[in-house]
């Protein structure tokens, strides 16, 4: 009897081995095929992302003309920076104009989603009439708001003599050329994020506003305890998002400014376009770059913060 039971155990224990290594084969086999298919994305992540981030700080430590030979400086680039204006400058703009932008669209953006998520007569139509900008290439956007701010015939100056004021010159006035990109690129970016704030909006269980309905909850209640908490992780996403993006402009302010006038709207991309292919000083361009990328990882860090904060809070 002992020897049969034992003889029975050691088949089963055979049997579980087995299948173990079956098992074990199959997992190894299931990532090698991952891997493989996910091959050609980690070579193209390597070849157009980690490659030139690695080549930028490698220039960064230059003096390099494009024209003449590279000379090897160390962080010169670096503290060059830290003492010139127009790169201070230049950073001071690029969060004005980020925050100018991204501040407002929020709340427009959320109030519009709202709005939309709510059933009313054409409201596909009218979604579908202001989701248009945001399927416009952004330099046709920008040549169309550049004939808008034409002094001559341009649409603000037409509505600004309608109320007797003339000689407006938005884009040559260093108190408005940003307020210029501003308006262009609000009118812009809006409608991406009120999709997005439309999607959270309609994740949220309607069995939520009902129970609070029933217990006598105004509509301004039910958006503060129900609708801003659990539309949170949607927002925090849209923070990170647009102030990525909002960092990142160069077309308008190419097309229309070129920076000016002066530097009021030479944003940090302008700066490093600028220094990198007119000025011909390419080290010192990458020394900018490599600060920006600094700049943009910290905010998305923050914020990444913030959101592992408001959850853990929630």
């Amino acid at each position: 009897m002992m020897i049969r039971v034992s003889h029975n155990q050691t088949l089963q224990a055979q049997k579980h081995r087995r299948s173990g290594i079956l098992g074990n084969t199959l997992e190894a086999r299931k990532k090698r095929f991952g891997l493989l298919f996910a091959l050609p994305a980690f070579l193209f992540f390597g070849a157009f992302y980690l490659y030139p981030l690695f080549q930028t700080f490698y220039v960064s430590l230059f003096s390099w003309g494009l024209l003449d030979e590279p000379r090897f400086l160390g962080f010169t680039n670096y503290t060059r920076l830290f003492f010139d204006k127009e790169f201070i400058n230049s950073v001071w703009v690029s969060f004005f104009y980020a925050f100018g932008v991204v501040v407002p669209i929020w709340g427009i953006a959320l109030g519009l989603a709202l709005i939309f998520n709510q059933s009313f007569p054409g409201r596909q139509a009218y979604l579908t009439t202001y989701y248009i900008p945001a399927v416009i290439s952004l330099t046709v956007w920008s040549l169309i708001w550049l004939l808008m701010y034409n002094p001559t015939f341009g649409l603000f100056s037409i509505m600004l003599r309608s109320f007797g004021i003339t000689g407006v010159r938005m884009l040559d006035d260093p108190s408005t050329a940003m307020l210029a990109m501003i308006i262009l690129s609000i009118w812009k970016g809006t409608p991406v994020y009120m999709v997005i704030f439309i999607a959270g909006l309609r994740a949220i269980p309607i069995d939520y506003y009902e129970a609070a309905q029933i217990d006598g909850a105004r509509a301004w209640q039910r958006f503060l305890y129900i609708t801003l908490p659990l539309l949170r992780p949607v927002f925090l996403y849209v923070m990170v998002i647009s102030i990525i993006e909002a960092f990142k402009v160069f077309t308008p302010m190419y097309l229309l400014t070129n920076g000016g006038p002066g530097s009021a709207t030479r944003v940090l991309s302008m700066f490093i376009f600028q220094n990198g292919f007119q000025f011909l000083r390419m080290g010192y361009a990458s020394a900018a770059s490599v600060i920006f990328l600094l700049i943009l990882l910290t905010l998305a860090i923050l914020q990444f913060r913030l959101l592992r904060f408001q959850q853990s809070e929630g």
